[in-house]
């Protein structure tokens, strides 16, 4: 199914977030002013506090009232404003003598229907006078206040109405630090994991697709980071493929070129002994010919391959000569006798094996070919022409091993050596499932070629 229909992972974590916010925003609130606030306002735990600082405030008013000497009238008209500031919290001032005792009810007879009395609220904006009716019970408690004319009584604010509406808003001021605790933290971390997600993208535009790509977390952002690093191991493999393919292109160019200076040389000598007519009979110049001919072909061949490989996007298999099964003895001796005659021709001394019993080989042609021009193009140029050449052939029942023995120059001039010739020889060898095996010791170069022979069900 495709991404876009489904509902947004990063979507739904910035909701859930904002909704566990949300709750604990609610519920920090409730705690402090439904549970906190009442508690400390409410329980026996903190009531001294309370009346201590009640007593405190009326003791200041007294003070204050006895020092100036004021009357009723002007303790409650404060008309300079410094009663306020310093009975802060007295809420409510009665004027004249309750007609009862206020901590009890009613004396015993008195019809309380009959009994009227003035209250005075005070309040910062101003006074208002009313008349209570008697059946309303006082709840609060009075203190006496003595003025010059009279006594005044005057009621402390509940702790509850004065510290009630602080509570509450300290608790919204919670309720909002939690909500932003839980939601804050999640909104900064999306840009930054953006930043960082375009940080690491900075480094692999600057040119090191070595680095990788890892964004955490099971979101949209980390599923992008993930699609980038696909991207990125993509594009290291493809590259790693183009430089495969290159360096084997320029391998098998360079192996092929070398290859085709041995068929070349050797149709340069063909032609030659045709041209200034070196030749002894007329069998000897159609031996040479043909010769001249299959030289030809064969850097025919070569030449084709070279230009394919130049091809970088070309297949590899297009290259190479599919193997076949052929017979082993034909083509091991008539190859190995031409290459042999050629070294006799040029005044080395050396017989080709012979092979007394017929095998097959599963091999390309072409391959054997080559490996046998680079072996004795060696041979030629490495080899001391003063001592014999020994080539051996050795046959088991599942293999057929040459041995080639040549004393080497003293000090061989090897300035025209590319050091393609002994790898070369190896490859093609593992490509026909043999092998090639190398020793210089003593002076004496030893060659041994091992090839496994076809029993007619696959490749040995």
């Amino acid at each position: 199914m495709d991404k876009k229909h489904h509902f947004s992972r990063l979507g739904a974590r910035l909701v859930g977030v904002s909704v566990l916010g949300l709750a604990l925003a609610f519920a920090i609130f409730y705690l402090v002013d439904s549970v906190a606030v009442p508690w400390f306002l409410h329980s026996e735990q903190f009531a001294p506090l309370w009346q201590l600082r009640d007593k405190a405030t009326v003791q200041a008013y007294q003070d204050y009232v006895t020092e100036r000497g004021l009357t009723v009238q002007q303790a409650t008209s404060d008309e300079d404003g410094q009663l306020n500031r310093i009975s802060a919290g007295l809420y409510i001032i009665m004027v004249g003598n309750p007609p009862f005792d206020i901590s009890s009810a009613a004396p015993t007879g008195t019809n309380r229907d009959d009994i009227n009395y003035s209250l005075t609220w005070e309040y910062k904006t101003g006074v208002v006078a009313t008349s209570v009716n008697p059946s309303v019970e006082i709840l609060m408690e009075l203190y006496q206040i003595q003025c010059a004319d009279g006594v005044l009584y005057v009621s402390n604010t509940p702790a509850a109405v004065r510290y009630g509406g602080l509570g509450r808003i300290t608790g919204l001021a919670l309720a909002l630090l939690g909500f932003c605790a839980v939601v804050i933290p999640s909104i900064i971390r999306l840009p930054r994991r953006i930043v960082e997600l375009s940080r690491e993208t900075g480094v692999l535009m600057a040119g090191d697709l070595e680095h990788p790509i890892h964004i955490k977390g099971r979101d949209e952002l980390s599923e992008l980071g993930e699609d980038i690093e696909r991207l990125r191991r993509s594009v290291l493999a493809r590259i790693a493929g183009e430089r495969a393919a290159v360096a084997a292109n320029s391998h098998l160019t360079s192996s092929l070129s070398h290859d085709l200076r041995t068929p070349l040389t050797k149709l340069t000598g063909y032609l030659d002994i045709l041209n200034y007519q070196r030749y002894q009979t007329q069998s000897e110049h159609d031996e040479f010919l043909r010769l001249a001919s299959e030289k030809a072909a064969q850097i025919k061949a070569l030449t084709d391959q070279l230009f394919a490989s130049a091809q970088v996007d070309a297949p590899m298999s297009g290259l190479e000569q599919p193997p076949e099964a052929v017979d082993g003895a034909a083509l091991l001796g008539q190859l190995l006798t031409e290459q042999c005659d050629d070294l006799r021709r040029e005044g080395f001394d050396v017989e080709p094996p012979v092979f007394f019993h017929d095998f097959s080989l599963y091999l390309s042609t072409a391959d054997v070919v080559r490996i046998f021009d680079n072996l004795f193009s060696n041979l030629r140029k490495y080899a001391d022409p003063a001592i014999p050449v020994h080539i051996q052939a050795e046959e088991s029942q599942e293999t057929v091993v040459l041995r080639i023995e040549n004393r080497a120059l003293p000090a061989p001039d090897r300035a025209d050596s590319h050091g393609l010739g002994i790898p070369t020889v190896r490859e093609l060898m593992a490509r026909s499932g043999g092998t090639l095996e190398v020793r210089l010791g003593d002076g004496v170069y030893r060659s041994m070629l091992t090839f496994p022979k076809y029993r007619g069900t696959g490749k040995m």
